[in-house]
């Protein structure tokens, strides 16, 4: 005897819509055969991956770079992670934070690395290694341990140099940078025996630096302490282009101005500042290069970033934000496999940067990789664990865990009824 029909409901997952999150509207019930039933219910999970990513609203992450709050503020014309629209109040606040207003405590953060012999990777112990501002100014001094590892606590956001000056080594001054995280996963490998005719390219930087007059080089001092220590942009410009004034060539205060700029808001003033750092550095100088990547993703002009992103990690395979800046680009450009290994890249060089896990979990999204987007979730939530979005990623989390469990009950078997 045919079974007789029955009366079941599918429940759609919940899930974000462009006016916020929805709640869940129950499906009217109909009469339907288990054939159908099943047919109806098996591709929940399927479904929910669908919405989950096209239910994403574009929600405006500006890089982690040079733009101040006010700005993120008032542009929305930036390189877009797809997270609920319900965080927009929340990011946009968390980007208020991201500069040190004038009366509360400048942040610190530490950076890390190793030092190796270039021929045997053995570690190399007690050497000296000094981290120094644009302008040469010593900033910390470290020796390496043991394990060849040295680090500088204490220090705040900004451009510096690591340099390695050791008897029967080449030296050493290779760029960082540090902005908001702690920068990790620094490798130098040091070359020995060094040749005794020195190299054309230590022959280029020791004569510049010695043709860089005294007034040039303390304006551009003054101009990089009220940038990043005063928080002034507004009054570093005229340090900077005094700076310029004594030395026409002088790149690296190309590169300030156009920082400076860019905190202003006056984006057209500071890709001009950068693109002139880059061409009179002949495009081998990794600062300009990165935040011209970042401002561009900015632009929503990703096609001109990944060029400048590609050139920065040229410069400094080691940096972690060459890697998440062209992530940022390939994201732009749609192509998501490739962004996903820029991403994972910068991820091995510095897993403690909150918003590396966003722009994975943005990129997991497209993918429809709801396991991974968990992972970028937890991953986020024990970065930040305190930030004023932790509370919608857990909702975010619960939601996706929920769609993934009742995807694995819908796929289970349906008993024969008796």
């Amino acid at each position: 005897m045919a079974s007789q029909p029955r009366r079941v409901r599918c429940r759609t997952p919940s899930g974000p819509n462009s006016g916020g999150m929805s709640r869940s509207r129950p499906t009217a019930s109909r009469t339907t055969s288990p054939s159908s039933q099943r047919q109806s219910c098996q591709p929940e999970g399927r479904r929910y991956t669908q919405r989950f990513s096209i239910g994403f609203a574009a929600v405006v992450v500006y890089s982690g770079s040079v733009l101040p709050p006010e700005v993120v503020m008032k542009r929305r014309r930036a390189v877009v992670y797809f997270l609920p629209i319900l965080l927009l109040i929340s990011i946009l606040c968390w980007s208020q934070g991201r500069q040190p207003s004038g009366g509360s405590a400048v942040r610190t953060f530490y950076i890390r690395g190793t030092v190796r012999n270039n021929d045997t990777s053995q570690p190399i112990e007690m050497l000296k290694v000094e981290l120094k501002k644009l302008t040469g100014e010593v900033v910390s001094t470290s020796f390496t341990r043991t394990n060849g590892e040295f680090d500088f606590s204490g220090v705040t956001n900004g451009m510096y140099y690591i340099v390695i000056e050791e008897k029967g080594y080449e030296p050493v001054r290779e760029g960082v940078e540090v902005f908001n995280a702690p920068r990790t996963g620094v490798f130098i490998f040091l070359r020995r025996p060094m040749e005794l005719v020195s190299s054309p390219a230590n022959k280029t930087v020791s004569a510049r630096e010695l043709s860089i007059p005294r007034k040039a080089h303390d304006s551009l001092q003054k101009g990089a302490d009220r940038l990043y220590q005063k928080n002034d942009a507004k009054g570093s410009l005229p340090l900077f282009q005094r700076a310029i004034a004594e030395l026409p060539s002088y790149y690296e205060a190309y590169h300030l101005m156009g920082v400076a700029y860019l905190r202003l808001g006056q984006t057209a003033e500071a890709e001009q500042a950068l693109r002139k750092s880059i061409e009179l550095s002949e495009q081998k100088y990794f600062a300009p290069n990165l935040d011209l990547a970042a401002l561009l993703s900015n632009e929503r002009r990703f096609g001109e970033a990944e060029p400048a992103a590609r050139r920065s990690i040229e410069l400094d395979q080691n940096a972690w934000n060459g890697h998440y800046e062209l992530a940022r680009a390939l994201v732009g450009l749609n192509r998501v496999d490739a962004a996903e290994k820029s991403a994972l890249e910068a991820r091995t060089r510095n897993p403690n940067f909150p918003q590396l896990h966003l722009l994975l979990a943005n990129i997991h999204i497209r993918k429809h990789e709801p396991n991974a987007l968990l992972e970028d979730i937890d991953t986020y939530l024990k970065l930040d664990p305190n930030g004023p979005m932790n509370s919608q990623a857990r909702q975010m989390r619960e939601q996706v865990q929920r769609a993934l469990a009742s995807a694995q009950n819908k796929s289970a078997p349906v008993p024969p009824k008796p």
